[in-house]
């Protein structure tokens, strides 16, 4: 399934065409008005009126608008959290969409029904979309995690066994036993004779998200050591994994599976993520100290060395110095606190030293975001809102964290900030303000995965 249809076009468009009213519909919608349902309304209505040959003219000039307007009013609807208009169209509208218009906003009409707890119906438009792309993997992923998100895991495995199936169709065209088709060496030998016929990438893919598949089974289940050993196959025989062992080490951290995560860190590229998530295991095993030598050595990291896809690790670490440096500092006053006769007024009384690590990754954060003019990273979004929460800016933590989820929900990606995120901010802010802020985030399914030190 192509996505072309999600794209807005970036030719200057005239004043007073379909191109420039559409224009103005985006830049609304990226600035949170719901003017923007107006204008996508307009478009929508007037374009889906018109001859199809009209709209078919000048290579589809008109139809791609049509298509992009419904995705924006869809897209638009999801930022709102109107989840009931975001999954509901007229028909004669959808009729008039391009066919792969028409399948991405089924997808996404299935992402509604998910985000509202309405996992079956969400299941079943995805597997009629499935059936007709049985190897795309966006449809496939979703499926996978809208059964896993509803605990129904021996479906989760029934849609690993239907990519099973057809790569078995593939091996039998290649002469190949159907029974070797998860063996990572004869895979290897398929990729090598597909190689000159442009397919190997796409096969490649498809052999890879046989495994992930099966790991994520398996971290489910808390099998650790088959989760590993599958996402191992993934990585030898798709390069879609081979540089994300993220993917793997993020949730047996987590998990306080700090042996297996050890294993898989030691894959890990990036010298400010290793040293983060190094530090965050032993932060969950009780080695403060070894915690805070990781983090101390990420934060001395120069920022001009860190790459965008880990600054936010290299955040953290300063982040997370400041709550061991301040639990260190509770743990030696203790007894005289008891002693004193004072009352909490909300001031940080660890003076500058709580706020120096704190201060230095929250500005970094703002700076990224000044850097974003159009569409803001809801995870730098939440990585500010943390800073501002853990220097007692509630209003700035509230805030942030709205925007990112806005900015989640109107890009389709989901409408909640990740699990993951809800580690930190647990860690990291006093239980009152985590307890405002948690219906933000995906929870995770057991909360046993280290100790809270805030």
């Amino acid at each position: 399934m192509t996505t072309d249809t999600r794209r807005q076009g970036n030719a200057a468009a005239l004043k007073g065409s379909w191109e420039a009213l559409h224009a103005e519909a985006v830049a609304l919608s990226r600035q949170g008005n719901d003017e923007a349902l107006g204008k996508y309304g307009l478009l929508v209505e007037r374009l889906a009126g018109m001859p199809e040959a009209r709209r078919l003219a000048k290579e589809q000039r008109l139809q791609v608008i049509l298509d992009q307007s419904m995705l924006g009013l869809q897209s638009h609807y999801a930022r709102r959290n109107r989840l009931d208009e975001m999954a509901t169209a007229d028909d004669s509208v959808l009729e008039n969409l391009s066919e792969d218009a028409l399948s991405l906003w089924r997808e996404n009409q299935a992402r509604a029904y998910w985000w509202q707890g309405r996992h079956a119906e969400a299941a079943a438009i995805v597997r009629a979309e499935g059936d007709k792309l049985p190897f795309d993997v966006d449809l496939r992923w979703l499926l996978f995690s809208i059964l896993i998100d509803d605990g129904r895991l021996d479906e989760a495995e029934v849609v690993r066994g239907t990519l099973v199936s057809e790569l078995q169709k593939l091996f039998s065209s290649q002469g190949l036993a159907e029974a070797l088709v998860e063996d990572v060496d004869t895979q290897m030998k398929v990729k090598e004779r597909l190689a000159g016929e442009g397919e190997n990438n796409q096969v490649s893919l498809q052999f890879g998200l046989m495994h992930f598949l099966r790991a994520n089974v398996e971290l489910e289940r808390g099998r650790w050591q088959e989760a590993v050993d599958a996402f191992g196959k993934a990585t030898k025989v798709s390069e879609a994994y081979s540089e994300r062992w993220h993917l793997l080490y993020r949730p047996l951290v987590l998990n306080n599976q700090g042996r297996l995560a050890q294993r898989a860190l030691n894959r890990e590229d990036s010298p400010a993520s290793q040293g983060f998530w190094r530090g965050l295991s032993g932060y969950y095993a009780g080695d403060r100290q070894g915690a805070m030598t990781e983090w101390r050595r990420v934060a001395q990291i120069p920022l001009e060395k860190v790459t965008l896809a880990s600054v936010g690790d290299w955040i953290l670490s300063h982040y997370y110095i400041d709550a061991a440096e301040d639990t260190s500092a509770g743990e030696e006053e203790t007894a005289a606190a008891e002693d004193a006769d004072s009352s909490d007024n909300g001031e940080d009384k660890s003076g500058n030293k709580l706020s120096q690590n704190v201060s230095q990754g929250l500005q970094v954060a703002l700076n990224l975001l000044g850097q974003q003019e159009t569409r803001r990273d809801p995870l730098v979004l939440g990585l500010a809102a943390l800073g501002w929460g853990m220097n007692g800016y509630r209003e700035h933590l509230h805030r942030n964290l709205r925007h990112a989820v806005e900015q989640l929900r109107a890009s389709l990606q989901d409408n909640k900030l990740s699990v993951f995120n809800w580690y930190f901010f647990r860690d990291l802010l006093p239980a009152e303000s985590f307890a405002e802020i948690e219906t933000y985030f995906h929870r995770p399914k057991t909360e046993e995965s280290g100790p809270r030190e805030a």
